[in-house]
This record gives structure tokens, C-alpha cells and sequence, in this order.
């Protein structure tokens, strides 16, 4: 995931430099090695317990919809997501 996640940035601010010629992302892209450990990956915490309950279905033998169900019935249940964590 990791990587596709670095693609998809670099993708984007290179995107967004074609679009803008923004001095910014140009500099950005010219010491990328240097940038790429600036950036912080934020995930609402909902999100990140539905992907691993989706994970978890799909290792059960689950897919497509049957695993986003057997997801949200896992999460319906945490009591984490009551508590608002």
C-alpha cells in the first residue's frame, strides 16, 4: 500500500504542476526524496477499522459485497466506534 499511496501523491503534485506551473510543486518534485518525508497520511479512524474488517472478511473467503457487509456488521458492533475512538 505504501507504495501505490507514493505514486498516487507524486502523481498528484505532478498533476498539479502541469495544471498551475506552481513553483511549490516544482520544488517539491525536484528534491522528492527530501519532500516525501514531510508528508503525513490521515485516515479517520472509521475508515482505517472498516479497511481492516474488510481485510479480515476477505481472508474468511468474502468478497465484493458480501465483505463490505460482513465488514460493516463487524464495525456496527465495536465498541470502539461507540466510544468515539
Amino acid at each position: 500500500e505504501l507504495a501505490s499511496d507514493v505514486a498516487e501523491l507524486r502523481s498528484m503534485i505532478e498533476n498539479h504542476l502541469r495544471l498551475t506551473d506552481s513553483a511549490v510543486a516544482d520544488r517539491v518534485l525536484g528534491d522528492w526524496s527530501h519532500s516525501l518525508a514531510k508528508f503525513v497520511k490521515v485516515i479517520p479512524k472509521d475508515f482505517k477499522r472498516m479497511q481492516g474488517a474488510i481485510a479480515r472478511a476477505h481472508e474468511q473467503g468474502l468478497s465484493g459485497a458480501d465483505a463490505v457487509m460482513a465488514a460493516f456488521e463487524e464495525n456496527k458492533r465495536d465498541l470502539a466506534r461507540v466510544a468515539g475512538n
